[in-house]
């Protein structure tokens, strides 16, 4: 049995950098075109992401945690990284030790930082999202002084177009940079995901200090496909396509039931194939009888429970799958949206489901 792997594609991620960084209505230079590479580069592997990033001219990261952080200072020595849990007494050391920049998201992680350090450092708004960030109607003058490199806030809704909560906290923003900019002297500007990135909001400010944060879009999905699939998405490159191997093909009779607790009974003599992939390896168990997997232009439903090291698919009399060949669990021929919305879930999730003992090959 050999574990399943992922294969991938570092040109289609570099596309889909150049592409997003190109199609807002204000196309960034490439060192000006952040990426979001926390959860390990969401489940797909922070050095391969960010190594190819870096030589596509990606000069600013933002990860989650300051662990991560201090992981991709061993990998990109020169690079600019945000760390958007912001500043605590227990990662303090880290984040100066390693030249991080805290989000810092509250009056306490701002008087934490100023207190023992004037290194610059990153502020988060909340404009309306209601996770992380000071309040938009804070009385920043109430702010100890701090050296701001980029001021930013995050979207609850940018992947639905149009939505009059995304223009209401673009608005907010935009008043709290020009009162923090009088209080405080200039500092780059950080709103747009990949979703606002692509419905094309405009900045309120210089372009030369606008700092696009590009997150799951690099990896190949369109966001707006989570809500609304619309034909006139962008189109973004397949980054990763998770395979597995058939371990397995048998015939069986009529009325055979299928996998844990016989959910599945053949309704006629039938070939079966078992693949060497299951739930440990972040196919999610929703997808029993309703996903699919793919080979040779082929979809092979899935049947019974998906089990933890497999999951078993139906054959078509016409195929010609067999023991040893290797199936499609999501990649070009199976969107990962397409498994996240069979799954109930979300593309995000289905990447960062991905377990440890897939191969990665690229």
């Amino acid at each position: 049995m050999t574990a399943p792997r992922l294969r991938l594609n570092l040109d289609a991620l570099a596309r889909n950098y150049h592409t997003l960084r190109q199609c807002s209505s204000y196309p960034m230079p490439p060192d000006q075109a952040g990426a979001v590479v926390k959860a390990d580069a969401y489940g797909l592997g922070i050095a391969e992401v960010s190594n190819r990033l870096w030589q596509e001219g990606c000069r600013r990261f933002f990860v989650a945690l300051a662990q991560e952080g201090v992981q991709l200072r061993q990998l990109l020595p020169s690079a600019q990284i945000y760390v958007l849990a912001g500043a605590t007494a227990a990662t303090i050391n880290d984040l100066r030790d390693h030249g991080l920049l805290p989000v810092l998201n509250s009056i306490g992680q701002c008087a934490l930082w100023a207190d023992r350090s004037d290194e610059p450092a990153a502020l988060h708004i909340d404009t309306g999202m209601h996770r992380l960030g000071l309040p938009s109607d804070l009385d920043y003058t109430k702010l100890p002084p701090l050296n701001l490199e980029l001021v930013m806030t995050h979207f609850s809704r940018a992947d639905e177009i149009g939505h009059a909560v995304t223009a209401e906290q673009y608005k907010r923003f935009q008043q709290c940079v020009e009162t923090l900019q009088r209080l405080q002297g200039p500092f780059l500007i950080s709103a747009n995901n990949t979703a606002a990135v692509l419905s094309r909001l405009g900045p309120f400010d210089s372009v030369s200090r606008w700092v696009d944060r590009l997150g799951i879009g690099l990896y190949g999905v369109n966001p707006q496909h989570e809500t609304a699939p619309s034909p006139d998405a962008q189109p973004l490159s397949t980054v990763a396509t998770l395979e597995a191997e058939v371990l397995q093909v048998r015939s069986v009779d009529s009325g055979v039931s299928v996998g844990y607790g016989g959910t599945y009974q053949t309704a006629k003599p039938i070939r079966l194939a078992t693949v060497s992939a299951g739930y440990a390896d972040g196919v999610p168990r929703l997808l029993s009888n309703r996903g699919h997997v793919g080979f040779q232009g082929e979809e092979l439903a899935i049947v019974g429970r998906i089990s933890m090291d497999s999951l078993v698919v139906e054959l078509p009399e016409s195929s010609l799958l067999k023991a040893g060949d290797w199936v499609e669990i999501y990649g070009p021929n199976i969107p990962v949206h397409t498994v996240a919305s069979q799954a109930q879930t979300i593309s995000y999730e289905i990447f960062t489901r991905i377990g440890p003992r897939i191969q990665r090959v690229s």
